[in-house]
């Protein structure tokens, strides 16, 4: 079965570069976000400068009269369960990591550091000064947080959604891709024979989520053998036309055996009083997907103390004998 790296990682944090050696030493193919958006616009005739606005503001307004950030993600999921499906590829981006956390054969990581490393790191590559640089990543972190939100949805952000979480500020570049690839080998050997039938369920699910997302629908979708599973996410009036309606549309796509519908978490009919949804402000649901972020580079982080020693060590060895 092949296996896939999909690596996420966090701005002014060298994803790039172990990225960049993971990729001279294997040979494999790099996919990145901008490459499966352009590939779906190519595929479903739509501009992928408008993809890419739909997916940067998830929860707009325009999304809510147009659906169109969800049209966006099932033409992008679309594109890369096929991609999944061809050899080794490393994905370098987090547009695919709501699909690509149910395969087992996909290893998912994220580069993550310090916050002084990340202000560091952005004083030496740009020319902004300090308050600036946390500015930008402050910019950054915030639409990351938009995207996992939508994405996650009620779910604690992505605490679970990664197999790997990598320190950079911890590890140089060649040990952070060894490390990667070392776990990319035990995912490889643990993979089951079955892994083919999950790909083929996502690609089923895939084409009807495009079709459902083609004509309005709020629903998502999943596939086991033959059985589809639809799951109303928001509030419609007469859900039993719908769940009518929607079963004589997928029982036509070949592969379909079986439709079932069931309310969502945020479903609800309309009532005499009006329903309410009672969230956490903005500003505090993002202290806590900082906070979530820091926790997963603490637990990390504390695996390479003996290994950052040394590192410090050979680094002084190294300036003395320049010196």
């Amino acid at each position: 079965m092949t296996t896939h790296l999909c690596i996420h990682g966090e701005v002014f944090t060298k994803t790039q570069k172990i990225v960049g050696w993971i990729v001279s030493r294997t040979g494999w193919p790099i996919v990145s976000d901008r490459d499966l958006i352009e590939a779906a616009g190519q595929r479903f005739n739509v501009k992928a400068d408008r993809l890419e606005r739909f997916m940067k503001s998830p929860d707009g307004m325009l999304n809510r009269l147009t659906h169109g950030t969800e049209r966006a993600m099932a033409y992008i999921n679309s594109v890369l369960v096929e991609k999944l499906g061809e050899g080794t590829t490393v994905f370098h981006g987090s547009r695919g990591l709501p699909t690509t956390r149910q395969l087992p054969q996909v290893l998912n990581v994220l580069v993550t550091a310090e916050p002084r490393f990340r202000v560091q790191r952005a004083l030496d590559a740009t020319t902004a000064n300090e308050r600036q640089a946390r500015t930008i990543i402050d910019r950054r972190d915030r639409r990351e947080f938009q995207w996992c939100r939508h994405v996650f949805g009620g779910d604690p952000f992505d605490a679970n959604a990664y197999d790997l979480v990598v320190p950079s500020d911890r590890l140089d570049t060649e040990t952070a891709g060894r490390l990667i690839l070392e776990q990319l080998m035990q995912t490889e050997m643990a993979a089951r024979d079955n892994e083919s039938d999950l790909l083929n369920d996502l690609k089923l699910a895939s084409k009807i989520q495009v079709l459902l997302s083609e004509g309005g629908y709020p629903v998502s979708v999943t596939a086991q053998k033959g059985h589809i599973r639809l799951t109303v996410d928001r509030p419609v009036l007469l859900l039993d036309r719908l769940n009518k309606k929607l079963e004589r549309r997928i029982l036509q796509i070949e592969g379909v055996q079986q439709v079932e519908t069931r309310a969502g978490r945020y479903f609800f009919q309309a009532d005499i009083y009006r329903r309410c949804r009672f969230e956490l402000p903005s500003e505090a649901l993002f202290r806590s997907f900082t906070r979530c972020r820091r926790r997963l580079h603490d637990q990390a982080a504390a695996n390479f103390p003996v290994l950052t020693q040394r590192q410090e060590q050979g680094n002084r060895i190294q300036a003395v004998q320049q010196l």
